[in-house]
């Protein structure tokens, strides 16, 4: 039988501004658990990631890496409850290792998943603020937040979808929005790490 695992993952440096609720069976892969996270906060998916608990890094490695010093682990290879995770720890996620964007996954609760729901998952149940912004460092996006509360100014950022420049409110979050395409954005999040064709 599955189990549910809810996390609170909050943004690194701007935790009370930008953060997600997330739900997913414990059979998902740490991958899996990656790939939500990525498409929560609205990422492009086009940098390398990892995730660490209990001293281990879980990480999909596409060249090897010479400045890594311990033995990385396969996360698409790693189911969730192999993790022997209990309400209250932390997991950490890296994105982005020249901008250094990171982010606090706490499991905040476990229930049991009911039968003939598990395509439910995964699901976003809360949150604030948008998402990050990439090739942007969260320092220069902490400072664009600072500017807009004192200015008012709504930066513009370039928008991949729309191909243009739009206007950025940190503030504007549609859990709703976001749902809708949810799943299917993290099994495309999930073809570009693991399809390298």
């Amino acid at each position: 039988m599955a189990d549910v695992y809810k996390f609170k993952v909050r943004l690194k440096n701007l935790e009370d501004i930008i953060w997600r609720d997330i739900e997913i069976t414990s059979v998902s892969n740490v991958a899996k658990l990656g790939y939500s996270v990525l498409a929560a906060f609205e990422s492009t998916a086009s940098h390398l990631f990892c995730i660490r608990f209990g001293g281990n890094r879980y990480e999909i490695m596409i060249e090897e890496l010479d400045f890594i010093d311990k033995p990385i682990i396969d996360p698409i290879k790693t189911k969730l409850s192999a993790l022997k995770l209990m309400v209250g720890d932390l997991l950490t996620m890296e994105y982005d290792y020249g901008a250094g964007w990171e982010f606090s996954i706490e499991l905040i609760v476990i229930t049991e998943m009911k039968r003939g729901s598990g395509t439910h998952y995964p699901y976003v149940t809360d949150g604030k603020g948008k998402g990050i912004i990439e090739d942007v460092s969260p320092y220069e996006l902490l400072e664009m937040i600072d500017e807009v509360n004192s200015t008012g100014v709504l930066p513009k950022v370039y928008d991949d979808v729309r191909d243009k420049e739009v206007e950025w409110d940190y503030r504007k979050f549609d859990i709703e929005f976001l749902n809708v395409f949810f799943k299917d954005y993290v099994a495309s999040i999930r073809d570009a790490y693991e399809v390298y064709e």
